[in-house]
């Protein structure tokens, strides 16, 4: 068994753990999602500081222990927020990366996610539609998981122009899905369609919906 990994991973997330360190929630394609404790982490003059922000991709160096995963050394290769966002980007963003560490199992490798995540968050900062975005996202990311059904196929109580746009938004690209136009009414139900799918997944409703 492996005692020490050095890899690129992004960060999901991360939440105190006990009085001076932090559990920190990293993934990447080939590793899976590993939850790993960063010791001292919480002290203004700790190595850590500045390198632990949510969805920072980063090489960070690990060590399996007995019972714990120990984050010995990190460095941040990108911050997709050091600069100054709009608050919608980066609620949006934060909620793509809350939701994903939430749905996804520890341990669990999920086919090509970090390039879903970064396109995403790529399209977050330039689309004018990021509510749409940010929608397709979680669409994406459930039939990733196989918890969203091929509405063609199955029998479900919905307008024939919702299972065409579900199925759409599951195959096409971001880039594509950006140029659909959709009426306030269409786009609430879409909105609610996708937040129930979450509900079902994780226990809450994403408050962005």
């Amino acid at each position: 068994m492996r005692k020490t990994l050095t890899a690129k991973f992004i960060i999901l997330g991360h939440k105190n753990f006990f009085e001076k360190d932090k559990l920190v929630f990293l993934y990447s394609d080939e590793h899976g999602k590993i939850k790993a404790i960063a010791k001292g982490s919480r002290s203004i003059t700790s190595k850590f500081t500045g390198h632990l922000e949510t969805l920072n991709i980063c090489t960070a160096n690990l060590y399996f222990g007995p019972k714990n995963v120990i984050l010995t050394d990190i460095t941040t290769d990108k911050s997709h927020f050091r600069k100054r966002k709009c608050f919608s980007t980066i609620s949006h963003a934060l909620q793509i990366a809350e939701i994903s560490n939430k749905i996804i199992f520890e341990n669990q490798q999920v086919e090509e996610l970090e390039p879903l995540i970064n396109t995403a968050l790529e399209n977050l900062k330039s689309s004018r539609k990021k509510s749409l975005i940010f929608t397709a996202y979680m669409i994406k990311i459930l039939d990733k998981l196989g918890v969203i059904p091929d509405f063609r196929e199955t029998k479900v109580s919905l307008e024939e122009k919702y299972v065409k746009f579900l199925n759409f938004i599951k195959e096409k690209p971001f880039s594509e899905i950006e140029k659909i136009s959709l009426t306030k009414a269409e786009k609430e139900k879409i909105q609610q369609i996708t937040a129930s799918l979450i509900e079902k997944e994780i226990g809450f409703m994403p408050s962005l919906f």
